[in-house]
């Protein structure tokens, strides 16, 4: 056989034979081998392996593609998520995937932040009783916590937040705790929803004011955006306890410093 006919691939005869044998074929299919021949003519490889690099390339496109039709279909599926989370309270049976998550959400003060720790508390009579023992010892003791998870119908865990009261304004104000949502599953509005449903148990506990404490951290640029459009103003900055070194270690480029925010509901 000569090289001539050789190197005529079997895709491109069978699609010479279909445009020669069938004279009503669609200038579809006559523009589809004229694709063909120009995309195969354009690979930088030798003769032998331009067929074989063209198919790779198809399944590279093909697999992007998928990629694409993928991330659409996980951004929307999350956005359904967005919009069905319902806020229950923290049980034992849900314990785990909220700590899980207020992990996520805090990833950025790992190893120094521990919602565990406060998470058990609040689901152990006798750790509360102790606390409330020493309130006159420390107006900053974190009292009557309660906290709540938002989750879907599945079970699956997105976002924290609690209240607690201190014993230097326990008559006024509530104060937010562990708000977070998960990385994945922020922009949905999940954020919004527990800060706004912990104002609703504040107010039916006849507080004043909803308090909180942030930083200036990176990794709460996002909360500080949410704050600031729900009303939370800046009523003291102080500087952050953790060392400087760590700070940087941390990537904080600016010294860090601890903000107290409050609202008048």
């Amino acid at each position: 056989m000569a090289f001539e006919d050789w190197k005529k691939t079997e895709g491109e005869k069978q699609t010479a034979t279909a445009v020669e044998s069938n004279s009503g074929l669609s200038w579809v299919s006559e523009a589809a081998l004229g694709a063909y021949r120009d995309a195969r003519s354009a690979m930088p490889v030798e003769e032998p392996y331009k067929d074989l690099a063209l198919a790779g390339t198809a399944v590279l496109g093909l697999a992007s593609a998928t990629l694409v039709a993928r991330k659409a279909l996980v951004s929307e599926s999350l956005q359904i998520v967005g919009k069905e989370v319902s806020i229950v309270p923290l049980t034992k049976e849900n314990l785990p995937k909220a700590v899980a998550a207020a992990n996520d959400g805090f990833r950025y003060g790992w190893p120094i932040l521990h919602p565990a720790r406060d998470f058990k508390a609040s689901l152990n009579p006798a750790v509360n009783a102790k606390r409330l023992a020493h309130v006159s010892d420390d107006f900053k003791i974190e009292l009557n916590a309660r906290y709540w998870v938002a989750k879907d119908r599945n079970g699956n865990v997105f976002g924290t937040t609690g209240l607690y009261e201190t014993g230097r304004d326990q008559s006024e104000a509530a104060w937010l705790g562990w708000m977070s949502v998960r990385n994945n599953a922020r922009g949905l509005g999940i954020g919004r929803k527990l800060v706004e449903f912990s104002e609703e148990q504040a107010r039916a506990d006849g507080k004043q004011f909803l308090r909180l404490y942030t930083s200036t951290s990176k990794g709460e640029a996002a909360a500080q955006v949410l704050y600031e459009k729900l009303g939370y103003k800046i009523v003291e900055r102080t500087p952050h306890s953790l060392p400087r070194f760590i700070q940087r270690l941390a990537g904080e480029k600016q010294p860090l410093e601890i903000l107290l925010r409050e609202k008048r509901l």
